[in-house]
């Protein structure tokens, strides 16, 4: 399936564009200041001669012997073998220990990368990972350990609101970023050296081993690129607007300038190969929170704008503003929000780009308030398609008292699309509401969707999947979606519900609860210790070997601490809808497991389950989140790949559901008593379809299977989650974490 990779920008038709992989890695070496990361061998300038297909299989690292030919190898036709790197990045003299080339056909032998070169001179990659994940090692807590670059720790601390690329060093090796939010406040108790750095500016990570360990870069722009492109032109008179007291009340018409915070990025290759477009948001004042000022009206404002802005390579500094007609930083977006009003007007940050199966190219944004946007924007300039540009803060107050009005009253009864289809000028389309922030929406290309009895139900379908942020970012944040045919939706749950304000009243509720808050452990009271706390403001990204992540921002231990990144593979079901891996990426491969394999690991058929039904995570003292339950599923003797749920970890008792495994490692359950989550009890039998697939177990410290599935009963508008961790019975090498 074709699907949303940033790196691959420029769609021809319905192919995204191998070329934009050619744009540029960093010419810095800065893995080698940290042991903790390997570092591409002294090779990171650009591939020149473009990039070929990259492929992912694996091999038997435990010798179960359940592995078939079509994950163990791939054909990619008549090439030259280059080089081959080692699991640890080290160049092997041998490329065939890796992976053996025979007959056009690649076979993993050990973990490692090839780099072969097709037709045309093309650079091209078979990554070979092992069937059965190891020990992916340290990688973030949301403790200090995670801003120690002193002892090569993982350092993705504070990195809010993730947008993730992917480019190619110069042996054809893929290399990746992660753009964030820049806060002001890092200290040089946690941040050693990097403190401060990240005041003006977005933050830059880099990881050279696929997603796993990462080092922080340092930030977007240079201190002269923030003083003369930004402060000193439009954008920053109408962010800071500095001189004068208020004539109503005699304050300060606003702050200075170091009040500013760049928000919330989005960075995507441009369709030309020639470098980098970074959609970037600047706040000055934060809803009701904070706010400036302005000349001859009354009450506070905060203000924010969505900027473009550009560079040749994605090393730290190097961006500079693209520039409007008037030689001013473009804008595509403005707002300003009035305190205690901040409900009904619209909100100018968290950028998205997304490309439909035209080649057209969107911005989705939005937060809170009146909800999110979307509007399409010229992929030869990266800009609004309607070449809007400022505005003027009596224009946007008055669209806000009064068109925006039309949106806030209004509520979408079943069947009823004119409000969700609420257009505006100059906002674009209206595709959720109120209690909604952050939207990212991915495409996904030639999906098949069929029912448990195998029985093709959709095939070669383009769908569009969209996910939300919503409740409070300091409560109880969380993840909510839906999919559609159309980039503009509507977005549905997977039984029909209208993904527009999750939230209460309004007909809140309604879409596909992907993530809330959860637990593998058992809670005391007053104990903090969970898995996620406050899951959002995410990306979905997909690599160019075909692995999908949702990246996402989490606070491990509550409020008051650091935001931290998680990375987290995801998958379709067999009926064509995301289902999230709750365990975090540890670089494992997206294979079919069997009924005969799973059973084979786990210890007499138990495993933990967490419930994440479609109602809030309302409870802030994070004591009453989804907790983990131990079940025991049974085989059928009959059927090895059906039987029964039992409550506990013995099957005792009458059964409380039933399973059932088909197709390509996909599953059903069927749940006959109610199940109960932080916030309420479902209602009577409950559905659910998902996916078995191999991960790495943080609650175990070892290697083994996780389930993932979404709920889908009929006649329920909104969807639930739930997760399975297998208790594994991995040992060996490797496969147990020390």
């Amino acid at each position: 399936m074709n699907k949303k990779w940033k790196a691959l920008a420029l769609l021809l038709g319905c192919t995204f564009a191998l070329a934009a992989f050619a744009a540029c890695a960093p010419k810095d070496d800065p893995g080698g200041d940290d042991p903790g990361i390997t570092d591409p061998d002294d090779n990171t300038d650009p591939v020149e001669d473009g990039v070929a297909a990259s492929y992912r299989i694996c091999f038997d690292n435990v010798g179960g012997g359940y592995l078939d030919g079509s994950v163990t190898s791939v054909d990619v036709g008549n090439v030259t073998v280059v080089a081959g790197y080692n699991a640890a990045g080290t160049k092997v003299g041998d490329p065939s220990t890796i992976a053996s080339y025979a007959d056009g056909v690649f076979t993993a032998k050990s973990a490692g990368t090839v780099i072969y070169r097709g037709a045309g001179g093309a650079l091209g990659s078979v990554e070979v990972v092992p069937a059965y994940v190891t020990d992916p090692g340290y990688q973030y807590q949301g403790n200090s350990r995670d801003f120690d670059e002193v002892n090569g720790e993982a350092v993705l601390g504070y990195t809010h609101d993730p947008s993730l690329i992917e480019v190619k060093d110069g042996d054809g090796r893929s290399v990746y970023y992660i753009f964030s939010t820049g806060w002001n406040n890092e200290t040089s108790a946690v941040m050693g050296s990097m403190a401060g750095q990240l005041t003006y500016g977005n933050a830059i990570h880099v990881s050279y081993d696929g997603m796993k360990t990462w080092m922080l870069l340092g930030r977007t722009f240079a201190e002269s690129t923030r003083d003369e492109d930004f402060v000193d032109a439009r954008s920053g008179e109408w962010l800071y607007k500095e001189g004068g007291t208020s004539e109503e009340t005699g304050t300060p018409n606003g702050y200075s300038e170091a009040e500013a915070s760049w928000w919330a990025p989005d960075i995507v290759a441009k369709p030309d190969g020639s470098g980098y477009w970074l959609y970037t948001c600047v706040v000055d004042g934060a809803g009701d929170n904070e706010g400036m000022r302005v000349p001859g009206e009354s009450g506070v404002y905060a203000r924010a704008c969505i900027l473009l802005y550009e560079s040749a390579t994605l090393d730290a500094g190097t961006f500079k503003p693209v520039l409007d007609e008037n030689g001013d930083p473009a804008v595509l977006m403005q707002s300003t929000i009035r305190r205690g009003e901040s409900e009904k007007d619209v909100n100018g940050i968290d950028p998205q780009i997304i490309y439909d199966e035209d080649g057209k190219m969107y911005m989705a944004y939005g937060s809170f308030g009146s909800g999110n946007y979307l509007i399409e924007l010229d992929p030869e300039t990266g800009l609004r398609k309607d070449g809007k540009g400022w505005q003027s803060h009596d224009d946007i107050r008055d669209w806000v008292e009064n068109d925006i009005q039309d949106l806030y009253n209004g509520t979408p009864a079943e069947g009823d699309t004119q409000a969700i289809g609420w257009e505006h000028d100059y906002y674009g389309k209206n595709i959720s509401k109120q209690n909604m922030e952050a939207p990212v929406i991915a495409r996904h290309d030639n999906v098949t969707v069929t029912d448990e009895n195998g029985t093709v139900l959709e095939e070669g379908k383009t769908y569009y999947y969209s996910m939300h942020s919503y409740d409070g970012l300091g409560d109880n944040y969380q993840m909510w979606g839906g999919r559609s045919e159309s980039v503009w939706g509507i977005y549905r749950s997977t039984t029909g519900g209208i993904v527009y304000n999750v939230g209460p009243g309004n007909g809140g509720n309604e879409g596909n609860k992907y993530m809330g808050a959860f637990t593998w452990h058992n809670k005391s009271a007053g104990n903090t210790e969970l898995d996620i706390i406050l899951p959002g403001h995410n990306d979905l990204f997909t690599t160019s070997g075909g692995v999908s992540v949702a990246a996402y921002i989490t606070r491990r231990d509550g409020n008051n601490a650091s935001f931290v990144t998680q990375i987290h593979q995801y998958y379709l079901n067999s009926f064509g809808e995301i289902v999230i891996n709750p365990n975090r990426y540890g670089g494992e491969m997206d294979r079919a497991v069997s009924a005969e394999e799973l059973f084979r690991f786990t210890e007499d058929g138990k495993f933990k389950m967490v419930v994440a039904l479609n109602q809030r995570d309302t409870n802030s003292s994070y004591n009453a989140v989804n907790v983990s339950r131990d079940v025991t599923l049974t085989q059928n003797e009959s059927d090895a790949n059906s039987g029964d749920i039992y409550d506990g970890a013995t099957a005792t008792g009458t059964p409380i559901g039933s399973w059932k495994m088909y197709g390509d490692g996909y599953i059903k359950f069927t749940f006959t008593e109610p199940l109960k989550g932080s916030n309420g009890v479902s209602s009577g039998e409950t559905v659910f379809y998902g996916v078995v697939r191999p991960a790495w177990l943080g609650d175990q410290n070892k290697s083994g299977f996780t389930i993932t599935c979404l709920g889908q009963t009929e006649g329920n508008r909104r969807s639930m989650t739930m997760f399975m961790n297998n208790y594994s019975t991995m040992t060996g090498s490797g496969l147990v974490g020390e």
